[in-house]
């Protein structure tokens, strides 16, 4: 049609009235399909995008199987959402494509979610039994995979860091003492024909005396403000070939499977025992395990630099042995109030958990063959 009216013009020639609306009726013709074919299907696209909100371990077994994320419909037209996939991938991989793992078992909570409208984000949330692990030592990054009608090829998101998105709603925002005889660690006193509470000080440089059934706080390392530790009134004493306490158990635990927590950090009042300095040099006298709801665990070996023995007198130079290592905060506890009057400390110490994970079981194993017996007196997580 243009060709037509070009020759015409170029030639100069005079055309019918009934040749002019023909031509002008084809050249209306062929704008309207311009416009229809070109320019509305330009408009009127579908243009996706999402992201991840949050994501949460919604039966607390350390791993993810809850996804919230915001899709926006950046077109004129609704959109159909038909599959979503999630890949994942560790950091120091994120370059090697054949480590990136794409997990199948995703779908809409809802299915009626599936459509989206111009315009507005949707909040919407995907799950799956194909889970996803997340943990303090390790940085994952996600991409999202959304398969829509009309489309022939997916939208796929960029990589970004899933570790940033976790839910934290239920990490302990406070300080959670433990009642040590209440979850089941057994106290008892390390010492034949003495009172129970000969552990019950008058003094103390800064931090003594500790009162039973009540709150102290004390200074741990490393931690701008002072930590509550409940003080039942019992010591837990683990297992030593000195003394009377070869029949005391090697190991203790707290069992917290059915209410399992997520915390920070976690905190422990005590480890001077009698014969706390009677054990090799770079020998361990107890192991601290958390144990987490999908069987990893963070471990803590102690030796020295955690324990000693709680007498002053009977450490070498009649001081702490432990402290100088920087793992633990000193308590001088003052003098026993009852026989045989000596002066006696404890100690306070830190341990970083890892917070993506849900804490089953707190467990305490002493190797059974040492000389020393490391005690408890409080522990608390925050």
């Amino acid at each position: 049609m243009l060709k037509t009216l070009k020759k015409i013009i170029r030639k100069r020639k005079a055309i019918s009235p009934v040749i002019a609306t023909i031509l002008l009726i084809a050249l209306t013709v062929s704008s309207i399909a311009l416009v229809y074919f070109v320019v509305i299907p330009y408009f009127n696209n579908t243009q996706l995008f999402a992201f991840v909100k949050s994501v949460r371990d919604t039966d607390k077994d350390s791993r993810y199987d809850e996804i919230k994320i915001i899709v926006t419909n950046g077109g004129t037209n609704n959109i159909e959402i038909l599959n979503i996939h999630v890949w994942s991938v560790p950091k120091g991989l994120l370059g090697t494509q054949s480590q990136w793992t794409r997990h199948e078992a995703w779908g809409l909570k809802n299915p009626n979610d599936n459509m989206v409208a111009p315009s507005s984000p949707k909040e919407m949330i995907v799950n799956g039994t194909d889970q996803i692990v997340l943990s303090i030592a390790e940085q994952t990054y996600y991409r999202l995979e959304i398969e829509y009608k009309g489309q022939k090829y997916a939208y796929i998101s960029n990589w970004k860091l899933l570790n940033d998105e976790a839910d934290f709603s239920d990490l302990l925002s406070d300080f959670e003492s433990f009642d040590l005889q209440a979850w089941g660690l057994e106290g008892s006193i390390d010492v034949p024909g003495w009172p129970s509470n000969n552990y019950n000080t008058n003094g103390g440089d800064e931090f003594g005396p500790l009162f039973e059934g009540q709150s102290v706080y004390l200074p741990v390392i490393n931690e701008t403000s002072y930590v509550p530790f409940y003080i039942t009134g019992k010591i837990v004493i683990f297992h030593s070939t000195n003394g009377n306490l070869t029949g005391q158990p090697t190991v203790q635990q707290i069992n917290r499977t059915s209410n399992p927590f997520k915390a920070r950090k976690f905190f422990l009042l005590g480890l001077a025992g009698s014969w706390g300095d009677e054990f090799p040099v770079g020998a361990t006298a107890l192991t601290l395990n958390i144990t987490y709801t999908d069987g990893t665990s963070s471990i803590w070996e102690m030796g020295h630099e955690y324990i000693d023995d709680w007498w002053y007198n009977s450490n070498p130079g009649d001081v702490c042995i432990s402290a100088p290592s920087g793992l633990i905060t000193e308590i001088d506890l003052g003098y026993q109030s009852d026989s045989p009057g000596q002066p006696i400390h404890t100690h306070t110490a830190g341990f970083y958990l890892d917070y993506y994970k849900y804490i089953q079981f707190i467990t305490f194993v002493d190797p059974g063959n040492d000389a020393s017996g490391p005690h408890l007196l409080s522990l608390t997580a925050g």
